[in-house]
């Protein structure tokens, strides 16, 4: 499918609808509003052709007397760890993945509009969900990305699935302007969708009513069925257990001496606090902000990583990598394919 144009037709139509709001307001404060979302949809246009100018990650071509195309990347990738990995990142995907943050930042400053200048009322309450909806759907791409990345440099995983993870992530560097995370890990969306509905109320720390609660709110069947079956390794289910409380295992094991020396059956939001001396919305009970999906994943990583390096209990990834490796393990991911150009209509930004 050629690369669709700078903004999705659900973003021109959202944009289009902050800027009718702003034009009928008519003040002055709503109108520099109004020229500086032009502005920057004009700067999007502009690196949208930058991101496309440079040297494409899977068309063949030769660098002094060096023939490259996906096969070379691929084999580069794999030799790759960790420290290394930007290292062999394509320009491409470097400058990709700007253009992929200044459209986060595009839609943020939609939804801070219409906040401060837009009236309450339903209308707002709409327009603002609508909007949230991309803010998120841009973090979770983002967080899929760093999954792959995670997965194509680490050397203890079967090249095999290396290869699978780096044939992902070339034709998301490929088709950055148009590739999201609901084309290539709708598991992933239907997750952290779910999650942005649901409240962790702590409890018995079994995650029993996140669960059910995650499954009322459209997380995908295939998913809890993972991560739920008799047979999942600890080191899994622990990671799941992670998710589902956004904390980390650390976290998590600190709550349950707690729970043990005190002999309390259940924790509430209130004892958390306590116990981790931190403000009651400093828990992330709900990961409605992007800034918490953020925090929570990358925490987990980091700690998961850390743990995988050391030696030290708890799991060695993050829920979202065992289910991606899960994804890939059950997929023929073939080689990405070429596709045609689009060419960019000149007046893509004027709403």
């Amino acid at each position: 499918m050629p690369d669709r144009l700078v903004f999705e037709p659900e973003e021109i139509v959202l944009a289009g609808k902050v800027l009718s709001f702003l034009n009928e307001d008519g003040s002055s404060q709503c109108w520099a509003s109004a020229e500086h979302i032009r502005t920057v949809m004009d700067q999007l246009v502009h690196l949208r052709q930058v991101v496309t100018s440079y040297t494409s990650v899977i068309q063949s071509h030769t660098v002094a007397g060096q023939q490259r195309d996906v096969h070379t990347l691929t084999d580069a990738i794999c030799r790759s760890n960790p420290y290394t990995f930007e290292l062999f990142m394509p320009t491409r995907a470097v400058v990709g993945r700007a253009y992929l943050v200044a459209k986060f930042n595009f839609m943020r400053l939609l939804v801070r509009i219409v906040r401060h200048q837009m009236s309450e009322g339903e209308r707002k309450l709409t327009l603002l969900g609508e909007m949230l909806h991309f803010v998120r759907q841009s973090v979770i791409t983002m967080i899929a990305e760093d999954v792959l990345v995670s997965i194509a440099s680490d050397p203890g995983l079967e090249l095999e699935l290396r290869r699978k993870a780096t044939y992902k992530l070339a034709d998301l560097w490929e088709h950055r302007t148009s590739r999201s995370v609901r084309d290539f890990f709708p598991l992933l969306l239907s997750v952290w969708e779910a999650k942005t509905r649901t409240t962790i109320s702590y409890g018995t720390l079994t995650g029993t009513t996140e669960i059910l609660s995650l499954m009322r709110e459209g997380c995908d069947p295939a998913v809890i069925e993972y991560f739920t079956g008799e047979d999942i390794p600890e080191d899994e289910r622990q990671a799941w257990m992670e998710l589902v409380f956004n904390a980390t295992y650390e976290e998590m094991e600190t709550m349950r001496r707690y729970m043990e020396r005190h002999r309390k059956q259940v924790l509430g939001a209130e004892d958390v606090a306590a116990i981790f001396n931190v403000p009651m919305d400093s828990l992330h009970r709900t990961v409605q902000a992007p800034v918490d999906m953020f925090h929570t994943f990358h925490e987990r990583q980091v700690n998961a990583y850390h743990r995988r390096m050391q030696n030290r209990p708890g799991p060695k990834k993050t829920a979202e990598e065992y289910l991606m490796i899960f994804h890939l393990e059950q997929t023929d991911i073939q080689v990405p394919e070429v596709m045609p150009a689009t060419r960019l209509a000149p007046d893509t930004a004027k709403l």
